[in-house]
Formats: structure tokens, C-alpha cells, sequence
């Protein structure tokens, strides 16, 4: 018989998109009885959130999945995100992992920011760029944006939980709306935020220099919400 409130804990690595799905993960889960914890006691399930946008980050999933498979080799072990997509037979081969599940599997859409004071808002995902010196877009695929409405009303639930500064996040953030029938940019969903009673500020979680428009300058002099601060990639500045 199943055990009623199982419990369940989770783990994230890397970016702030990453923070942005764990959170879409966990409302799903705690929706449907689950009981998360952050006690010594060890869960009934832990769901780890992969990285693989370096060496590194792989060799870190990685080892945080087996530490999870050590000190509870009685709970189930779910894997998911970037890592998944690129070495899906490789984690399969670990022993312990309960299973394996490919982000587009989870909903993208939150209310709340757990254990944080400001909440990141994904609007954008994937990357049509292909650089060579980077993998992100063969993990995450081509750009896409979530159309304006969805980001204002989870903006506004946002808010009304209390949080008083959004992020804005996505993997190629400066490329919202393009190539996905979406005809607004930027700079209309920073204008449509704030307009939202409640939210104080706003920020931009990183953009490419080559994505700073006219219009987005404007909003950094004009706007008494948006944040007067950029955080811009150094490779984007370079043109080799």
C-alpha cells in the first residue's frame, strides 16, 4: 500500500532556470500529498535537478546523486534536467537511480519561491545560438518564449505571496519572443510588470550585450521598478 505524505527532497544545480524548474517540479509534488523535507531523517524520495553546462557541474550531478543513493539506499532517486538530456544511458547505469525524467515531462509554472526572499520567473528557455564552445543549446533546444499573459499572472500570484523583487530569467533572455509567435519583446513584458501593484522591483537575470535595445535602455533611466543593473556575459563582447 502506498505510504500516505510520502516525503521528498531536492536538490539544484546550476542556473537560475534550473532554480526556476525545481520550484514548477516541487509545486507539482507537494500538490499531490508529498511532504518535502530538509531533516536528517531520510526521505521516502530525493529528486535531483542536473547541471551540465561544464565538466564540472556533470561530475558534481553526479556525485550528489550517489550521495543521495548512500544515505537513503531505501528511497527512490529521481533525476532530472540539463544532464539528463546528454547522458541519459550513462545515468541509467548508476545503480539506485529509480528513475530518469526528461524536463518537457514537468509543467512550467510556479506560485511561490521556496526558501527565498525574491522569486526568479522563468520566461524564456532554450538557445538558437549553437556556439561552439557551448552545449546549452543541444540541451535545452531552440529559443522559446511563454507568452505574456502567463508571465503576468504568475507575476501577479508572485506578488500577492508577498514577494516584493522578480528576477527575470531564461537561457538567451534577451531573445524573448523570437522565433516563437510571440510578438512582444523585452522590454513590453518589463513594462506589463510594472504595472503590478505589490512588486517593488524587478531585475534581468543576465543578458548578451548584443540584446540591449534602445528601448531597454530607456526602461533602466525611466522606470522607478526596474532595477538599474546588468549582468552581461564577457564571451558576448568578444567576436571570436
Amino acid at each position: 500500500m502506498p505510504k500516505i505524505n510520502p516525503t521528498i527532497k531536492f536538490f539544484t544545480l546550476g542556473c537560475k532556470a534550473n532554480q526556476y524548474d525545481t520550484q514548477s517540479i516541487r509545486e507539482r509534488f507537494l500538490s499531490r500529498g508529498f511532504k518535502e523535507t530538509g531533516q536528517l531523517k531520510p526521505p521516502d524520495y530525493f529528486l535531483v535537478n542536473t547541471c551540465t553546462v561544464t565538466a564540472g557541474a556533470d561530475q558534481k550531478s553526479r556525485n550528489i546523486i550517489r550521495r543521495c543513493i548512500q544515505s537513503a539506499p531505501k528511497a527512490r532517486v529521481i533525476v532530472t534536467g540539463c544532464l539528463v538530456e546528454k547522458d541519459w544511458d550513462q545515468l541509467k547505469e548508476i545503480k539506485g537511480v529509480s528513475l530518469i525524467v526528461k524536463k518537457s515531462f514537468f509543467p512550467e509554472k510556479i506560485s511561490s519561491f521556496s526558501q527565498h526572499t525574491r522569486a526568479f520567473l522563468k520566461i524564456q528557455d532554450g538557445c538558437s545560438n549553437f556556439c561552439t564552445y557551448c552545449k546549452v543549446a543541444l540541451v535545452r533546444g531552440r529559443q522559446r518564449s511563454k507568452k505574456l499573459k502567463q508571465i503576468v499572472q504568475e507575476a501577479k500570484q508572485l506578488a500577492a505571496c508577498g514577494y516584493k523583487e522578480i528576477v527575470l530569467t531564461g537561457i538567451c533572455l534577451g531573445a524573448y519572443g523570437r522565433s516563437s509567435g510571440i510578438k512582444e519583446t523585452l522590454v513590453d513584458v518589463v513594462g506589463a510588470l510594472t504595472k503590478i501593484a505589490g512588486l517593488a522591483r524587478i531585475r534581468l537575470s543576465s543578458i548578451e550585450a548584443g540584446d540591449l535595445s534602445l528601448g531597454l535602455i530607456k526602461c533602466l533611466q525611466y522606470s522607478e521598478k526596474f532595477c538599474r543593473h546588468l549582468q552581461i556575459p564577457i564571451q558576448s563582447g568578444d567576436d571570436h
